[in-house]
């Protein structure tokens, strides 16, 4: 009985080291946030060391001025072999008025950043990209020269997601390994 069991045993053993060799990493948003109003700000991730932020200053007055800071840092490399996938579907986020910010990743060792400052002053001010400019991702230290992934990776968003809304509307979708993406709004107004 013993000769019977080792070689569905090593069976097992291979079966489950193929599966473990490309994990899934999915990131779904389905018929959410339709007829939304005022600010909104949504991180989705599916997989590891993902760092997301949506971050909103206004500053109103003689001398106001709206400024924000992010800074990310990711020092751990990750395995490229996984399957990844993001999917805005249905009428997802239809309809809406306001300030919406939306990160969705899947993978590993993405970064996004959905930024937006309003200033209304009696002084002019400069506009800056001080968020794009803070953005660090480690890969793996071959990643540059190393045969492609055999992963597979899939980005989707519904013909119908976003329809009709007004406003401003920051979307950072990603799937994949070390991808970095920022939108900044900058409104500075001197009156």
């Amino acid at each position: 009985m013993t000769a019977y069991r080792l070689p569905v045993l090593i069976a097992a053993l291979i079966a489950t080291s193929s599966v473990l060799a490309a994990s899934d990493n999915n990131a779904t948003i389905n018929d959410s946030g339709a007829n939304y109003h005022g600010n909104v700000s949504l991180n989705q991730a599916s997989g590891d060391q993902q760092q997301q932020v949506n971050i909103r200053a206004i500053a109103i007055g003689t001398e106001a001025r709206a400024a924000t800071a992010v800074t990310q840092e990711l020092n751990t490399p990750a395995a490229p072999s996984l399957n990844a996938r993001a999917t805005i579907g249905g009428n997802s986020f239809s309809n809406g008025s306001g300030v919406i910010g939306i990160n969705q990743s899947a993978g590993a060792n993405n970064q996004m950043v959905n930024a937006v400052r309003i200033g209304i002053s009696a002084q002019p001010q400069g506009i800056d990209d001080s968020a794009l400019s803070q953005q660090n991702v480690a890969l793996l230290p071959d990643s540059g020269t190393a045969s492609p992934a055999s992963g597979s990776r899939q980005i989707t968003t519904s013909d119908q997601a976003f329809t009709g809304s007004r406003g401003v509307v920051q979307l950072n979708q990603s799937a994949g390994v070390g991808n970095r993406m920022a939108n900044t709004l900058n409104i500075r107004v001197a009156d």
